[in-house]
């Protein structure tokens, strides 16, 4: 650290502003640590206690599982504990239910690559895909598309990656893949970040890479050039 300062400018101003930032950067990072600690602390709990109301309000004929407690949004919740009639409680499962129906509704729905905006495909040729440029470098190798982790066990090692996006639970599929290519995000999302970190390359916010690629399809990953060409 001696040595980058001897770097600087000798200006006691500047000095203390490198000072205050690399105070700042080292605490708000602990405190980051500090936070996803305590939440995924306290998540255990209270995911058992709504459970338990869930499993209560399906003995009641409110809910039909209880898992479905999860459609409903914490004031939703608050309105209905605080209220306890019956009255409110019925209520409270019709809301419940429309807003799973309309959370199922959209899980099979393709969202449209712009928000808000409709339109047709204008890639259907041509012979490479088009996205940006996540981790350089360039490889060969067979498609395997990922839906979930449910996949995970059937991932072929020495296969190209196609996912919609990842995070960390997909990060041991890395070790296995030659390149990744993913439906969204960009060169700081996970996908882009690992791959880094494993010196394979990827490209991501590739547009219906998970329609137009299909599993054993031979492809070749320019991470650089933001480029998944078919061969």
């Amino acid at each position: 650290m001696k040595t980058k300062l001897r770097l600087l400018p000798h200006d006691q101003d500047l000095h203390y502003f490198f000072y205050e930032i690399l105070r700042l950067a080292r605490v708000y990072t602990s405190l980051d640590d500090l936070e996803h600690y305590q939440t995924t602390r306290l998540t255990l709990p209270l995911r058992k206690g709504l459970r338990e109301l869930g499993q209560r309000l399906v003995n009641r004929e409110i809910l039909e599982e209880s898992k479905d407690i999860f459609f409903a949004q914490w004031n939703q919740v608050d309105d209905a504990v605080r209220a306890d009639d019956e009255a409110r409680w019925r209520k409270f499962g019709e809301i419940v239910r429309e807003q799973k129906a309309a959370y199922l509704s959209d899980r099979v729905r393709k969202p449209e690559w712009v928000l808000g905006e409709s339109r047709k495909d204008d890639e259907a040729g041509g012979d490479f895909l088009s996205g940006l440029a996540g981790s350089p470098g360039q490889a060969e190798g067979e498609v395997f598309l990922v839906s979930s982790p449910d996949d995970f066990a059937r991932f072929p090692k020495g296969s190209v990656l196609v996912a919609r996006t990842t995070n960390p639970t997909w990060t041991p599929l890395f070790y296995s893949a030659v390149a990744v290519v993913t439906e969204s995000g960009g060169p700081l999302s996970h996908g882009a970040v690992t791959a880094r970190e494993m010196k394979i390359p990827a490209v991501m916010s590739v547009r219906n890479s998970l329609t137009r690629l299909k599993n054993g399809q031979k492809v070749k990953v320019d991470g650089a050039l933001g480029r998944v060409y078919l061969l």
